[in-house]
């Protein structure tokens, strides 16, 4: 692995023509440098780089110029390649394909566990973790994230670690360049360059022929492909944008069920983090390059965004300003990120003051330069319906379908200085590119901002009618919000007549938007596994969402299987799936497995769990039992009256005062004492042995007494 670092600014002194032996003439061999200089640069650079080698390069003369000024072009040919090489040659050593990626992540691991464990000196902790970070910092990735030094330390001997370490510096490191060099723009594809999109569509294909390898085998005996799987959750492009325009929809009902205000927002950045300009206004403008950049990646654009926001939501909620809608981040042509917003407000005065406080901020950041004011905020008031419009356009034409095509929209444009462009381009629509800039500069293109956990939405789509049927039983805090939100969640029917999902009607049964979490309603029941160790060896607390907590304490179990790998199994169609689904024990339905009832029972008796709503403070486990009740004294009746005063036994009064008499006057005396003849059992044998058992034990005692002091 070669190390970066540090390079003049200018290309050493040296002759191109010692790339040769001096066997030709001295034109032929400028004329043979630089051709194959031009070769080796075109074929170790991305392809797309082509055009900005073409700026570089000088003039070409007219065809009837002589041999001098051929030579002479020869020679600025050579320069200029060799000043291309020399500003670039960190970008080209990246710029490769995955073959050498996984190589290089393989020499890295090898290289690290070498420097650490290739010698037989001892080395502490301390000096392990300065070699791994040093080495790290070398090759120019990001040190590792760990909890403990014992697991970074494992990170830096992983190979995958590496290989997700160099992917994304490759990635990143070579986008940048192409920015900078003003390959991404609207007439070059626009949003991100070819190789970023081609390395974004092999990364694609290699999951999904993982996907595919890996078997799953649940409880019932059903085995499943993860593509399977994979296939029903959201990260089917086609489920995810469903599920976005059913919650933009909701919220718009929600807004105008309650007489709150819309405002449509479209928030940019900065002149210096725009790497091209569209270069006029007409359509057949050339491109250019913007003067007042910076060199800053569209990652490094999207925290002045994030920061903003954060400023002019701090000071929205100081004046007691919520909002409530979605955020949705897209590229301009060039790659900078700009945001859509669209949000609603209780009041139009609350509205308007959110304008301010927004725009004050946004230009608070060179605001004087030239159409700052004009470009920087815009804002969009919303009359009653259609503002979800607005959004679900973005939403359309940025997630594709999974199919590939393009949703029904056609194709995918942008409004560049107010002329449509054509952003489908060569082999990659416009949503391919789109998903690959996403994906490099790791940017979260849509956000829900002021409402209910989407998760929650999710799980109680899972959670099984008997449960909320003894949920309607229980009728106890929490349970009517639980039941209410489950039928908002689930569709009822098929055809026109069908009953379908509501977000509206799930925010309310959650208790409306702009709410703290802890304040909602419902949240996600989670099985916490402690001790568990990871691939790195570290001991880790494993948290898995199981399904729904009500505000009481009550789960409503949604994920009621448990999955296991089973590579090499062989492959079921649907019929023998739905054979095995037919529950044949009551363990199929069983769920105090995960709602962990068989240890509330041992622990807590007949209380429930402890309300984690009301308290954090950890309450002392219940008796499990409570204390038996001390026995009822008996009632005796004397001389009329009612008491629990019991009369001493004739019989035993007369014993132990025959005890008495014997442990007091001496045993000589005591033969001569007559002994009581009205009690016929005291002159029993059974009473004697009694009496010297007494005497006995009376005698040790006072041995005992005296030989303690």
């Amino acid at each position: 692995m070669r190390f970066v670092t540090p390079r003049a600014k200018t290309p050493p002194i040296s002759f191109w023509m010692n790339m040769k032996p001096t066997t030709l003439s001295s034109d032929q061999q400028i004329r043979w440098v630089a051709r194959r200089m031009e070769a080796r640069l075109r074929r170790e650079m991305p392809q797309q780089w082509g055009t900005a080698i073409d700026i570089v390069m000088p003039k070409k003369p007219v065809a009837s110029a002589i041999g001098a000024e051929w030579s002479r072009w020869d020679i600025e040919r050579v320069d200029a390649m060799r000043a291309f090489e020399w500003e670039h040659h960190d970008i080209l050593h990246w710029a490769v394909d995955d073959g050498e990626v996984c190589a290089r992540a393989r020499r890295c691991a090898g290289t690290v566990d070498d420097m650490l464990n290739g010698h037989a000196l001892p080395m502490s902790r301390q000096d392990r973790l300065d070699v791994v970070l040093d080495y790290c910092d070398r090759v120019g990735v990001d040190k590792p994230v760990a909890q403990t030094p014992e697991g970074l330390i494992a990170r830096a001997l992983n190979e995958q670690w590496w290989r997700r370490a160099l992917r994304r510096k490759v990635a990143r490191t070579v986008e940048l360049a192409a920015i900078k060099l003003a390959v991404v723009h609207h007439k070059n594809g626009g949003y991100a360059s070819d190789e970023a999109c081609r390395r974004r569509i092999d990364q694609n294909q290699r999951n999904a022929d993982l996907l595919k390898r890996v078997k799953m085998r649940n409880e019932a005996g059903q085995v499943y492909s993860l593509a399977e799987l994979a296939a029903l959750s959201p990260s089917n492009r086609d489920i995810r944008r469903g599920e976005l325009m059913t919650r933009i929809r909701g919220c718009e009902e929600y807004a105008d069920a309650n007489g709150h205000q819309g405002l449509f927002l479209t928030l940019t950045c900065p002149s210096r983090y725009h790497a091209v300009l569209s270069g006029g206004k007409s359509r057949w403008a050339k491109p250019r390059k913007n003067d007042k950049f910076e060199g800053d990646s569209p990652r490094d654009a999207q925290k002045w965004l994030c920061n903003m926001w954060a400023k002019a939501r701090a000071k929205m909620a100081r004046k007691g300003i919520q909002a409530y809608g979605f955020r949705v981040a897209e590229p301009h042509h060039d790659g900078c990120p700009h945001w859509h917003a669209l949000l609603w407000f209780h009041t139009p005065e609350q509205a308007q003051q959110a304008q301010q406080i927004i725009s004050g901020y946004w230009l608070s950041d060179a605001g004087d330069e030239a159409g700052a004011v004009r470009n920087r905020c815009k804002f969009i008031a919303m009359t009653r319906g259609g503002a979800a419009g607005y959004v679900a356009k973005y939403v359309a034409k940025n997630i594709g379908a999974e199919d590939g095509g393009d949703v029904g929209v056609g194709q995918h444009t942008d409004t560049i200085d107010g002329f449509e462009h054509v952003m489908d381009t060569r082999e990659f629509k416009g949503w391919q590119r789109v998903d690959a800039w996403a994906s490099i500069w790791g940017i979260r293109q849509f956000q829900a901002i002021g409402q209910p956990s989407v998760t929650v939405w999710r799980e109680m789509r899972r959670v099984t009618k008997d449960q909320i049927d003894r949920a309607q039983l229980r009728l106890d805090f929490g349970d009517t919000a639980a039941v209410k939100a489950w039928y908002a969640c689930q569709k009822f029917g098929e055809g026109p007549s069908a009953i379908k999902a509501s977000w509206d009607r799930y925010v309310r049964a959650q208790g409306g938007m702009c709410k703290k979490r802890r304040d909602w309603m419902l949240r996600t029941a989670t099985r916490v596994t402690e001790g568990c160790t990871n691939v790195y060896g570290e001991t880790i607390t494993r948290k898995t969402v199981v399904g729904v907590e009500t505000r009481i304490g009550h789960w409503l179990v949604s994920r009621r299987q448990a999955w296991k790998s089973c590579a090499g199994e062989a492959e079921q169609d649907k019929a023998q799936r739905a054979a095995l689904g037919r529950p044949w024990t009551r363990f199929n339905n069983c769920t105090a497995r995960i709602t962990r009832e068989p240890l509330r029972q041992l622990t807590h008796g007949d209380l429930p769990w402890p309300k984690v709503h009301d308290t954090d403070e950890i309450l002392p486990l219940a008796s499990k039992k409570p204390p038996p009740a001390p026995p009822a004294e008996p009632i005796y009746v004397i001389a009329g009256e009612r008491t629990t005063f019991r009369m001493p036994d004739p019989g035993i009064a007369a014993a132990a005062a025959l005890i008495r008499q014997a442990e007091v006057r001496p045993p000589a005396a005591a033969a001569a004492v007559p002994a009581p003849r009205a009690i016929d059992d005291i002159a029993s044998p059974e009473f004697a042995a009694f009496a010297a058992r007494v005497k006995a034990g009376a005698a040790r005692l006072r041995a005992l007494a005296a030989a303690s002091h």
